[in-house]
Formats: structure tokens, sequence, C-alpha cells
């Protein structure tokens, strides 16, 4: 069994103005390190065996501000955010985001990676880290709509979940056992 830690980067200047940043590689603000820093006081790093960060610049911030070089970081593409394509700097939309949750629209239009698509990236990401690292203490920096599809594949999903019952804030732990 494995431990699992999963961390949102800290805010952003998009995140304050409410606009989708998916893929495009903005960096933490003021705000965002501080919150970093704050939740760096608090995290245990004696517990963890290795850390995976999305190579976004707003993740290597945050695990730059967390861990510095005390425990090994591998920086892995497959955790980067999903990608919202077209609609990536244009404000949210709530009625775009229910179409993109949306499991059995499994919506891709304007470049946009699907839901399926994502939570197969989470799946595959999840068993290989069950594979490679065997019972370890894993911490994982990651993007809000990446944490999510880790998180449904963590606790269980279906055709008809509701994803939008989750939304991971900056720069919170969140903990999960990987059986």
């Amino acid at each position: 069994m494995n431990k699992i830690y999963i961390i949102r980067h800290g805010n952003t200047t998009w995140n304050e103005k409410g606009l989708l940043q998916g893929t495009t590689d903005i960096g933490l603000n003021e705000e965002g390190i501080i919150q970093v820093k704050n939740l760096s006081k608090k995290l245990d790093l004696s517990k963890i065996d290795i850390c995976f960060c999305s190579p976004l610049k707003r993740a290597k911030q945050t695990a730059d501000i967390l861990i510095g070089n005390k425990i090994e970081i591998i920086y892995d593409d497959m955790i980067i955010e999903r990608n919202f394509g077209d609609y990536e700097g244009k404000k949210i939309d709530f009625d775009l985001i229910k179409k993109q949750w949306n499991y059995k629209l499994n919506d891709s239009s304007h470049n946009i990676e699907s839901l399926q698509s994502c939570l197969l990236r989470a799946k595959i990401f999840l068993d290989k880290i069950k594979k490679e690292y065997p019972n370890k203490t894993i911490l994982i920096i990651s993007h809000g709509s990446f944490i999510k599809t880790l998180h449904f594949n963590l606790i269980g999903y279906d055709e008809n979940t509701d994803f939008l019952s989750f939304n991971p804030k900056n720069s919170l732990l969140y903990e999960y056992d990987l059986i």
C-alpha cells in the first residue's frame, strides 16, 4: 500500500482573475508564495519518500518552496494540468465547465482534453507509482483539474459521478491510501 499526499500549487494571478490556466505556464503570485511557505511549516518531509511534480512553473515553484533539495523530485508530464484548449486564458464559464465535467458527454471540442482521457491519464499515473514505488509515501504536486481526476480514481467513480463535487484548493494537503 502507498500513502499518497497531493497538493495543488499555490495561487496565481490567473486564479485570482478566474481564468482557465490549463497547460499555460503561469507562475505563482505573491499570495501563492505565502500560501506555500505557510504549508511548508506544516508539512513533515521526513514522512515522504519521493515527490512527483508537474513540470509547469506554478507547480515547480511550489515544490521548490516546499521541498528544496530535501527529497527527490521527479518532474512528470503525466501530471500536468488538463488541457483546456482554446479556452485557456479566458474567464471561467460555469455552463462550459458543467459540459467539460460530464462523463457521458466526454467533451473534447475546442481542443479540450476530454474528461475520460484525463481520468485515464490519472489512472495510468497511479498504476505506475503503485508498480514502481510499492509501499512508499509519495507527494504529488499538481493542478486542480488533474487532482480532481486523481481523487476520483482513488475513491471510485462511474458515468453518473458528479465530478464537480470535489474542488481542490490551492496549497492544501490531501491524503489518500493507494491500495
